[in-house]
Formats: structure tokens, C-alpha cells, sequence
């Protein structure tokens, strides 16, 4: 059965725990829009029928687009253009002019990154990584697309796209001489894995991985031979109308592949139908590739293994007996019955009491339970803030220039963007038990510290090489109902900052310690305006000059200690 839907209205709270977890950071008029909606009213907000594709970056040197052209100019080549690739891509999800849900789609596209891992410093080639991405775009949304555009769908189509017959070496594996990553990976990381982590048995067998043996990671090996890189781009698949790589003549092993007993000793072979003299074609071999998946989903293992990867993204990383017996056994029922459609699956899972700790008697609050990834920092930091970056076009080395900036931060904070440390992707996704504890440690933490630092800090907006936010600006066209108070309007950027906020005071004696204390509450204002002690009465004095609109200076540099006390705080690590 369906989960539980929660179907209250959203309210300021909830909205803003739906829109940090499902896109990558909300506005103020964001929240305060959803807050009014249902979550079924919200989810056609967030996953619009109709989205715009992207706006092409520009080649720095020639400017114009290289991605769809391959025009790379004398200089930079293919491979140097993978930095502003990059760049781009993390403008993208810091992008407000499309609306929250392009944002939404972006943040399913990442979650595809992360699932499907590729590292771009070993692919080396950019347009190979903006047709993998583009992969991901065109299946991230799948639930009123035709059905065959769906999760199973996808797999297949990773099987043979350039970007992935590089970084795992497909390309290698030919026959005769197997290359097994790819279908290691596949079997591991990709589709059927080895089950929930902290229940698996310790006690097996070398060679035997609980859903699947070394047996099958060798006859997938065959299955999957033959696979060439076509950096011409000049092979199409038919369904995406994005070019894919192709199987070379001779390279593929054409002989029958038996499973072990965890497939039920299925053999896939070539359809003779398809050869021609007895000989594999390319359309045999894919039909190979076709089989293989439809094999491994025939487990419902399979499902599960993506429900919980689903889940960790969106709700939390601790899966337990209890969790994965209801949510994620019917996370997967809701896959399997939607024709192994993503987004429906998504959709039910952010709809759900569950999501919002709404059911009767729950006592495990999700809500800022998270901490969040240096994208979801950065990203969300400066989309609260309505930042825009540059003209991608027409102050091109602008744009470049501050992505570049934001990307060098994120590797900084221990996320280096497209270039996970491993194969299997940033440990904050898969590493058990810690898992996005990966995020934090006394350097990383530093460095979070340090970016909002800069960004906030509004002498910066003299420099322009810097990435800066006018607070005073954005109060007065955002808060300015609430910013004469002091106390009024530190209690309110919580409120919209923080996802845990209950109770909040200013009073120890009625402090009931719900949420935040009101002893941080007093740390948030003693940095507000005490610290340093300009006036007699820091209060009065900030009324006095907000409602008269004098020393601007002395308002921008309290707000400047106000956000930075509230962004550089444990609290706002969290989602």
C-alpha cells in the first residue's frame, strides 16, 4: 500500500523543510508561497509538467556554445573546457530565473550524479559529461513521459553513454579479455547492491555478495563486452536523441552466460534473430545489455536498493528494521506498480506523514536531520539570499570567474564537485555508518564558516572579484515589516533560517528548551548589537536609525554580525 499522505496545509515550518530537502534551498517568498499550499498542491509546484531545458554555457574563447557544436576553439580544447563545464553546472543550482521547480529537477539531477558516479578528471571530456547530465535531466522528471522512460530505462541507457565507458572502463571490456568494473559496479552500487548495511551476514563465502556472487559479476562482464567510446558524438539512441557509445565489430563475447542461483540460473544469449551468419550486431549485443537489466529487476531487491538511496538523499541516512519493513518496503511496491518510474516514487515519499513527522505519537524528528552538503550550503545560501550571478553571456569571464570562486569553495568544504573522492561516490551518500557526517570535520568546518564569512560581509561589494550579499538591501526588501524590532527580527530570520525554531524566547525563566534556547536566542543579539557596545541603548538605537533610515553603515555592519553569527552556527548546518 501508498504512504501515508499527510494532507494538512504546509504551514512556514513544514514548507521550508520541503524545500531544503527537495531543492536546493528555498527564498523567503518561496516559504512563505508553499506554506499556504498542501503537499499535493505543492507537488505541482515542484514538478511542473513542462520545464525549460537549460542555457548553454559559452566557450570562453570562441563565445559561443560547444557542447551541442564541439566549436572549441584553437586553445583550450575539449578537455580544459570541462572546468567551465563545471562552472556552469553549478550556476545551474544556484539559478532563481526558472522558478523552485527547475531547481527541484536540478537537485534529482545531482541525486542521479550521486547514484550513477562518474569522476570528470578521468573522463576528460565535457561534452561526454553534458550528454550524461542531460541523460539524467531527461529521466529525472519521468512520470508522465512515455513508459518506456523510466529508472530501468535509464540503467540501460548508462550501459553505453561515453562518460560512463570511461570512467569504469567499459570501453576495455572486450572479448576474450574482460573488463569487470562496470559490471561490478552495476550490480553493486547501481542496481541490486548488497542489502541493508549493519544486517548482512559476516559469515559468507569469498565471492558471494548476498544479492549476487562473483558469478554473475563475470557473466554481466560478457554480457556487456564490446562497448566503444564514440567521442564523434555522431551515434544517436533513438528514445533520448543524445549520442551513446556503440558495440565494435568482433568484441563482443557472443557465447551464452549463465547466472548463479541468486538469478535463478538464467542464461542470457544472443537472439538469433538479431545476428546475422551466427555473428553478434550491434542490435544483439544491446538486446544482451536489455536482458540483463530486465534480469536484475526482476528482484525486488533492486527496488528496495533504490528506496533507500532515495531516502538517505531526502529524509535520513539511518534505515531501520521498522523503516525499511514499512517505508522503504513501500517505497519500493509504489516503484515496481508505477512501472519503475522515479519521480512518482519521489513525489509519494514528499508527500507523506512519514516526511513530516506528522503521524500520531512520532518522536523521531527529521527536521534538521541532515546536515547539508557544501552544494546545499553554497547554493542555499545565496538562492535565500536572491543572489545572481553574472551574465553567462555577456560578462562571460565574470561568470566564469565567481563559479569558478563557488566550486573552488565547495572543494574546500570536502565536496570536490564531479570529482568524488571514490568510485562509489561522496561518502556522505553510501558510506555506512556515517554517511553525511562525512561532511564535517575540523577543517571542513572551518572552511563552511569561512565562505559565509566572505559572502557576508558587505564591504566585499566594492571588490568586484568577490561574491558578496548587501544584507541591509535584502532586509529592507525582505524583512522590512519585522526589522525595527531587534528582537522581532532576529526571532523571525530563525524562523526562516533554522528548521528547528520552537518556543522561541529571548526570557530564560519561560525557556522551555523545545527547540532553540533562549540562551542562543541571546547569542544571536549579543552579536547582533552588543558585540562591540556602540550605544547606551543597542536597541532603542537600531530602532531609531532603521525607522529614519540613517547610518547605513552602522546597520550594515550589525546585519553583517547578525547573519553571520545565524549562517555560521551549528544550526544552520543543518537541514
Amino acid at each position: 500500500m501508498p504512504l501515508t499522505a499527510f494532507t494538512g496545509t504546509l504551514g512556514h515550518t513544514r514548507a521550508a523543510h520541503l524545500l531544503r530537502r527537495a531543492s536546493f534551498g528555498p527564498s523567503k517568498a518561496d516559504i512563505d508561497f508553499f506554506a499556504n499550499l498542501t503537499p499535493q498542491e505543492a507537488m505541482l509546484e515542484l514538478f511542473p509538467d513542462v520545464l525549460p531545458e537549460p542555457e548553454l554555457p559559452v566557450n570562453p574563447e570562441t563565445g559561443v556554445d560547444w557542447l551541442l557544436t564541439g566549436t572549441t576553439g584553437p586553445e583550450i580544447g575539449i578537455d580544459g573546457l570541462t572546468e567551465y563545464f563545471l562552472n556552469w553546472l553549478i550556476g545551474e543550482t544556484i539559478n532563481q530565473s526558472q522558478g523552485i521547480g527547475y531547481n527541484v529537477r536540478e537537485k534529482l539531477v545531482f541525486f542521479l550524479h550521486t547514484h550513477f558516479t562518474t569522476q570528470a578528471e578521468k573522463v576528460r571530456n565535457s561534452r561526454s559529461l553534458y550528454y550524461q547530465n542531460q541523460l539524467f535531466r531527461i529521466f529525472a522528471n519521468d512520470k508522465n513521459l512515455d513508459p518506456e522512460f523510466n529508472f530501468k530505462s535509464l540503467v540501460k541507457k548508462i550501459c553505453v553513454d561515453n562518460a560512463m565507458l570511461m570512467f569504469l572502463d567499459g570501453r576495455q571490456n572486450v572479448k576474450g579479455s574482460p573488463n569487470e568494473n562496470y559490471a561490478r559496479e552495476l550490480l553493486e552500487l547501481y542496481t541490486i547492491g548488497r542489502g541493508l548495511e549493519g544486517t548482512l551476514p559476516t559469515d559468507l563465502p569469498p565471492g558471494d555478495y548476498v544479492n549476487y556472487t562473483e558469478q554473475d559479476v563475470q557473466a554481466a562482464a560478457r554480457v556487456l563486452s564490446g562497448y566503444k567510446l564514440d567521442l564523434d558524438f555522431t551515434r544517436i539512441d533513438e528514445e533520448t536523441n543524445l549520442p551513446r557509445g556503440y558495440v565494435a565489430p568482433g568484441a563482443h563475447d557472443n557465447d551464452p552466460k549463465e547466472f548463479s542461483t541468486r538469478f535463478d540460473n538464467a542464461v542470457i544469449q544472443g537472439n538469433p534473430v538479431l545476428m546475422i551468419g551466427g555473428q553478434p550486431t550491434e542490435e544483439s549485443s544491446l538486446d544482451e545489455m536489455d536482458q540483463l537489466i530486465e534480469l536484475i529487476y526482476t528482484k525486488e531487491e533492486s527496488s528496495r536498493y533504490l528506496a533507500r538511496r532515495i531516502y538517505r538523499f531526502y529524509v535520513y541516512h539511518e534505515i531501520t528494521a521498522e523503516i525499511e519493513s514499512t517505508i522503504i518496503s513501500e517505497m519500493a511496491a509504489t516503484f515496481i506498480a508505477g512501472g519503475y518510474k522515479l519521480q512518482p516514487m519521489v513525489e509519494e515519499l514528499l508527500q507523506s506523514t512519514h516526511f513530516y513527522d506528522a503521524a500520531a505519537g512520532v518522536e523521531d524528528d527529521k527536521f534538521g536531520g541532515i546536515i547539508k552538503s557544501p552544494l546545499d550550503l553554497v547554493a542555499g545560501t545565496l538562492r535565500f539570499f536572491g543572489y545572481e550571478l553574472p551574465d553567462r553571456t555577456l560578462n562571460t569571464d565574470e561568470y566564469y570567474q565567481k563559479t569558478g570562486m563557488l566550486r573552488n569553495a565547495l572543494g574546500d568544504m570536502g565536496m570536490p564537485f564531479y570529482n568524488p573522492f571514490e568510485v562509489a561516490g561522496y561518502g556522505a551518500y553510501h558510506q555506512f555508518p556515517v554517511f553525511n557526517r562525512n561532511w564535517i570535520s575540523s577543517n571542513y568546518l572551518t572552511n563552511r564558516y569561512n565562505a559565509i564569512r566572505s559572502v557576508v560581509d558587505h564591504m566585499n561589494l566594492m571588490e568586484p572579484d568577490r561574491i558578496a550579499i548587501d544584507t541591509l538591501e535584502f532586509i529592507r526588501t525582505s524583512f522590512n515589516g519585522p526589522a525595527a524590532n531587534a528582537e522581532t527580527l532576529c526571532m523571525t530570520l530563525v524562523e526562516y533560517l533554522f528548521p528547528v525554531h520552537q518556543n522561541l524566547t529571548f526570557d530564560l525563566a519561560s525557556d522551555d528548551t523545545s527547540g532553540l534556547t533562549a540562551e542562543r536566542m541571546r547569542y544571536f543579539m549579543q552579536a547582533f548589537l552588543y558585540e562591540p557596545q556602540i550605544d547606551e541603548d543597542p536597541e532603542g538605537s537600531w530602532a531609531f536609525r532603521w525607522s529614519n533610515s540613517v547610518d547605513s553603515d552602522v546597520l550594515s555592519n550589525q546585519l553583517d554580525n547578525l547573519f553571520n553569527a545565524l549562517m555560521q552556527s551549528p544550526e544552520y548546518q543543518l537541514k
